[in-house]
């Protein structure tokens, strides 16, 4: 008899989707580390791969990618002493919202669950780690709510494109639904 349950992720197909995911993240969050604006502004899509995660495998896989990929970046860029909990938590949240909608219509769903993961995720909880962690005033972190605003528009209409892909229902075993 093959076991072939993986806790948390279910199955083994799920946990290497979720790894390739977070190495994803990783690498989409160095190559944006060019357009920072402050330390508290950047222009980033390395949130995409986390909410693609969370909205394919569900809220706990979201957040395990998402705690998983902010702790592997931030360590790489600024050592381990260079982790904010705080935005970990923020990082992990974006996955975690992402799985929660659950809407029948595939595209209202997508709507809802990019809009949760970056409102709660980006501009409450990660906003709050600047504030709380690094003392940003409160103004310096208020241009974060129209630039993910923006980024998040960008990003639906990207993750609509990505799970209507052929290639993508494939590997995910012919769901053709997703």
């Amino acid at each position: 008899m093959q076991k072939n349950n993986i806790r948390l992720f279910g199955t083994l197909k799920v946990l290497c989707s979720a790894a390739i995911l977070t190495a994803l993240t990783v690498v989409i969050a160095y190559l944006c580390k060019f357009l920072t604006v402050t330390d508290q502004i950047r222009i980033t899509f390395e949130n995409l791969p986390i909410i693609l995660c969370g909205y394919l495998f569900g809220p706990f896989v979201g957040l395990a990618t998402g705690l998983c990929a902010d702790l592997l970046s931030a360590s790489l860029f600024y050592g381990v002493g260079g982790i904010n909990p705080i935005i970990t938590l923020g990082a992990g949240a974006v996955g975690f919202f992402a799985g929660i909608p659950y809407v029948k219509k595939p595209k209202l769903r997508l709507f809802f669950a990019v809009a949760l993961a970056h409102i709660i995720g980006n501009m409450i909880i990660k906003s709050a780690g600047f504030i709380i962690y690094y003392g940003t005033p409160f103004v310096g972190v208020l241009p974060r709510i129209p630039i993910y605003a923006v980024i998040a528009a960008t990003e639906f209409v990207l993750l609509w494109f990505i799970t209507k892909s052929k290639a993508l229902a494939k590997a995910m075993g012919g769901k053709n639904d997703i």
